[in-house]
């Protein structure tokens, strides 16, 4: 690979299921993260469509090279690669922190290929916050996960098991994965701050918007300030729910996104 090529995703790394309407699924960016882990929810309860959650370059299953530019745009190209072997001319995108912004750039690269966004936690301006540094500081280890874990990601401490942490833990530890984690977090620094606001004004597809209003990880007022700017969006902010509100309010966040597809299907 190339500092610019995406290469072949072996299909190993996407979950493809169903048939119906194609829904793409698009992970954020932290150390562990899966696709099948982070949509494991939304996986099991949407019938009637074709699921694809493929891991990004640099996360599970993918490849993980030392020698690309982690960020939004080589994602999309590799989303779109996805998409286009197999034959798939339209989607509805669901895009989770930074999958979100994955699917913005694919909205604004190709509309007519976009039937409606599902946006969870989506970043608009650039923050600091001390679970930001956490997940910057993570070396691979169960009690690091853990914590990680703990502060970062959810309000409700229940959630936060051993099999939890073990899986997380497992997927960060993989070889090459921590050292194309660091890659992805400096590729993440270098992209600056994303679409300008007369872009997103362009944006005709049905958007729906999702935050945590608890989340420690992308402040829930960058929710609003997306939503003034889409101009067929709708915002839902959940109170008392952190980053991980599609594993946290699950039966909630799993009948809004079954109702916005369905709406989208028709």
């Amino acid at each position: 690979m190339t500092r610019t090529s995406v290469g072949r995703v072996p299909d190993s790394a996407v979950l493809d299921t169903g048939t119906g309407p194609a829904v793409l699924l698009l992970h954020g960016t932290a150390p562990g993260t899966t696709a099948a882990a982070n949509f494991s929810s939304l996986v099991a309860t949407l019938g009637g469509y074709r699921l694809l959650a493929p891991d990004l370059l640099g996360f599970g299953a993918s490849p993980m090279p030392l020698d690309l530019d982690y960020g939004p745009e080589l994602w999309s190209r590799q989303a779109w690669q996805i998409l286009d072997d197999r034959g798939i001319e339209r989607a509805t995108l669901i895009g989770n922190s930074m999958g979100a912004r994955v699917a913005l750039t694919m909205a604004l690269a190709r509309p007519h290929r976009i039937r409606g966004l599902v946006l969870l936690s989506t970043r608009m301006t650039a923050t600091s916050s001390p679970a930001q540094a956490l997940l910057r500081a993570y070396t691979p280890s169960l009690e690091g996960m853990e914590q990680l874990l703990r502060e970062c990601f959810v309000t409700d401490q229940a959630l936060i098991t051993p099999d939890v942490v073990r899986q997380r833990y497992d997927a960060s530890a993989q070889p090459g994965a921590h050292e194309a984690m660091q890659r992805v977090f400096a590729g993440l620094a270098a992209t600056g701050p994303g679409p300008a606001p007369d872009e997103l004004a362009g944006i005709t597809a049905p958007v729906m918007l999702l935050h945590g209003r608890d989340d420690r990880i992308v402040p829930s007022d960058d929710g609003s300030r997306l939503a003034a700017l889409l101009p067929h969006a709708d915002l839902h902010v959940l109170g008392g729910t952190g980053h991980w509100l599609q594993i946290e309010r699950a039966e909630t966040v799993n009948a809004l996104v079954t109702d916005f597809l369905a709406r989208c299907a028709a």
